[in-house]
């Protein structure tokens, strides 16, 4: 849904750094880190991981340990995990479904993940929630604020008729400016 536009596409951009995308929509951990490897030694690289829903893992702490052997095998301390996409009432997901207006407080899942890594998350439903009309230029509408109430991120970075997972190019845009500004934050790029 996003016309072939990539938040990688958008990060290079802003960072002025090179940004070689490694994952493939569909594939597992295990088929990222291999081809990983393939580039040789990534301690000078910062790692952007994103696990989607279909990463070949069954339950979040599962998830935690292939995020920590991608780091691991990398050997990198430079990273930044990107939480899920999903709007924490899809029942459809792994995350579980809740009715209950969780706003922008920590989802049971993206406390897991903080608890993990700590300044290295970046919770990117919350960032598309709260910034991300504002770095895209977009207006809020009636509906973007009685979603934000619950958690849910604005239609308008979707493609609804697709799915509840993947993000439109307006949202991998913005996804991009809240990966900036965590990379910002821990200091790899100015």
């Amino acid at each position: 849904g996003s016309d072939g536009l990539t938040y990688p596409d958008v990060l290079e951009e802003l960072t002025g750094i090179p940004v070689r995308n490694l994952g493939v929509g569909g594939e597992d951990s295990v088929d990222i880190l291999k081809r990983s490897a393939a580039y040789g030694s990534q301690e000078e690289d910062i790692l952007v991981i994103q696990m989607g829903d279909n990463g070949g893992w069954i339950n979040l702490g599962q998830l935690i340990r292939q995020y920590r052997k991608l780091i691991s095998k990398a050997g990198t301390d430079r990273y930044i995990i990107i939480s899920s996409t999903d709007d924490p009432n899809d029942f459809e997901q792994i995350w579980g479904y809740t009715t209950e207006p969780v706003g922008l407080a920590d989802t049971w899942y993206e406390a897991e993940l903080r608890e993990a890594f700590g300044e290295h998350l970046f919770v990117a439903r919350k960032y598309l929630v709260e910034k991300g009309l504002e770095v895209t230029g977009l207006t809020e509408t009636e509906e973007d604020r009685e979603r934000a109430a619950f958690g849910l991120i604005s239609l308008q970075f979707r493609e609804p008729e697709l799915d509840n997972t993947h993000l439109n190019a307006a949202g991998y845009t913005a996804m991009a400016h809240g990966i900036y500004e965590l990379g910002q934050q821990l200091g790899y790029w100015k």
